[in-house]
């Protein structure tokens, strides 16, 4: 059935143009329903109507593909930053890391978490029930001083109850005063009971910490780490953690006072871990990143489309 040319114009004017439905043009133009629709698919065809379908995604996919080859990502997950303040971040991050941590998550599964304010947004934008049954696993000593929400045993208790079990908990310090009280506090029955469990972790959900002077200070004030350790990690260089493990800009652990005196899960083991989610965002932390991802120590990385751009550009 050929249409006149008008009529098609017409017809597709009043539908992409102007919003009329299929049915108005058919009591407007007093033509069937099935004309107009045979109509406007041959405008179409014809290429009298042209669809061009704008993806407003397209640039952080493809920030998403060039982390994800510049780096050897398993993943990379990039959130739009376009002038969001910390807490609008932060929460943007939560949410992409809880829908991926959805996606992944299967039975059996043993789900290593560590600390931090971003962490604290994924499990608040995960729903209250999952049905999975996994184990969760505490993988970095405590911060007694931190508020309830951001305390480690706290963060693992929250998660563990989305899947409605029991967390494994470390009863521990993250920094001890030296290598012998290390060796006590693993030698506990309680400690080993959890710390078996690192060598099975399957998924890792870790914040990437950075060395800034409002962090530094956060740091101290809560006992965390020492002013003497603090100046031993900056004589190392060190950029940033992951769950206590500081490191510098190339990925190198530090050297630093605070070794052989770590309650948490070894590097080595991290290493080994099939998914290991870092989420971090925000300029501040673009070194500490860089440096975790250097370091290999998370092959998903959850961070914002700014971040991605200094990655991409460091050398």
């Amino acid at each position: 059935m050929s249409y006149d040319l008008k009529l098609m114009v017409k017809v597709a004017s009043l539908y992409y143009k102007e919003g009329l439905t299929q049915e108005d043009i058919s009591k407007k133009l007093k033509v069937s329903k099935y004309q107009v629709n045979r109509i406007l698919k041959r405008a179409v065809s014809t290429g009298i109507v042209q669809i061009n379908i704008i993806d407003p995604t397209s640039g952080v996919s493809n920030l998403e593909d060039r982390l994800e080859k510049r780096f050897g990502l398993k993943r990379a997950i990039v959130v739009q930053n376009s002038g969001l303040s910390e807490v609008e971040l932060k929460s943007k991050l939560g949410q992409a890391a809880a829908d991926y941590l959805l996606e992944i998550i299967k039975d059996g599964d043993i789900l290593g978490v560590a600390w931090g304010t971003t962490i604290n947004e994924v499990i608040d934008h995960l729903p209250p029930r999952i049905n999975k049954k996994v184990e969760v696993v505490q993988i970095t000593g405590g911060i007694h001083q931190l508020s309830v929400n951001l305390n480690c045993h706290d963060i693992a208790r929250r998660l563990a109850s989305r899947f409605g079990v029991e967390p494994h908990l470390l009863y521990a310090p993250a920094i001890v005063d030296s290598e012998k009280s290390r060796e006590l506090f693993l030698n506990e029955s309680a400690i080993k009971g959890t710390t078996h469990f690192f060598s099975r972790i399957s998924i890792a959900l870790v914040g990437i910490g950075a060395l800034y002077p409002q962090i530094i200070s956060t740091l101290i004030k809560t006992g965390h780490i020492s002013e003497a350790d603090l100046k031993s990690l900056k004589k190392n260089g060190a950029v940033g953690d992951v769950f206590s493990h500081f490191f510098d800009i190339g990925g190198r652990v530090s050297d630093s006072s605070l070794k052989g005196r770590l309650i948490a899960m070894p590097v080595q083991s991290l290493l080994k871990v099939p998914y290991s989610i870092g989420v971090a965002g925000g300029r501040l932390k673009s070194d500490a990143i860089y440096g975790a991802l250097k370091g290999n120590f998370v092959n998903i990385l959850v961070t914002d489309s700014k971040v991605a751009e200094l990655l991409l550009k460091k050398n």
